[in-house]
């Protein structure tokens, strides 16, 4: 039985924190997971690998292209991952990053036992650039997941500079099943907008381009009347 196998039937994450700082660049992230063991005997944790993804939209010269996306691994920098038993103690861990065509994983190395019904605190940090530029906008795509069920997964942005305009799916809490990825995207500006129903930049560029477009129209019938007053 592999190790994911053995994750699956007898450990979870009960509580799955994620804190990004959105203001500074690269953005840093901070996990705090809980790890449950489910089993009336010590189990330890062995490997355990979140996997990462970001999702960038299409681009034509600066302008994004509506629901066209490109999915890229994310690139891990200053990764650093810490547990404890008690809450109080932290011992430093093995953390390391494997890159694939789309997507990367951090893996975590544990080999002290989880006493039975037990649980093991983990801490992990790293910067990564996962905040799209863009004039007004930016946007960003957080993936959450894990070879083991996540019960209860908490994530907060911190920002001073911008004001967060988006979030798919919306909400603060969520659930996700093990070998699976919860992707959540996110939208902040620089203008002090409120919550939007779509991207704020999809509805300032489709602004401009009916603008524009309203602009075109006045034009053609302008020159349309002046053309019919000369004829006549």
């Amino acid at each position: 039985m592999s190790l994911n196998q053995i994750h699956g039937d007898v450990m979870k994450i009960s509580n799955f924190t994620v804190v990004i700082d959105v203001d500074r660049n690269p953005q840093h992230i901070l996990y705090n997971i809980t790890l449950e063991n489910m089993v009336d005997y010590p189990l330890v944790p062995g490997i355990v690998e979140l996997r990462l993804q970001k999702q960038e939209p299409k681009k034509l010269l600066i302008i994004p292209i509506p629901f066209q996306k490109e999915i890229k691994p994310v690139k891990v920098e200053n990764l650093k991952g810490y547990y404890s038993l008690d809450g109080v103690n932290w011992i430093p861990m093995k953390t390391y990053v494997e890159y694939y065509n789309n997507y990367s994983v951090i893996k975590y190395e544990i080999w002290e036992p989880i006493e039975k019904r037990g649980n093991i605190t983990v801490s992990l940090e790293y910067d990564a650039h996962i905040l799209e530029d863009g004039i007004l906008f930016k946007t960003l795509s957080l993936p959450v997941g894990s070879n083991i069920d996540i019960e209860h997964l908490n994530v907060r942005f911190i920002t001073n500079r911008y004001s967060e305009t988006y979030q798919h799916p919306p909400g603060d809490t969520f659930k996700v099943p093990k070998n699976t990825l919860l992707m959540i995207n996110a939208e902040f500006s620089i203008l002090p907008l409120p919550k939007l129903p779509t991207y704020g930049y999809l509805l300032f560029w489709l602004s401009i381009f009916v603008l524009l477009f309203l602009v075109l129209i006045y034009e053609v019938v302008r020159s349309y009347g002046k053309e019919s007053g000369e004829s006549q």
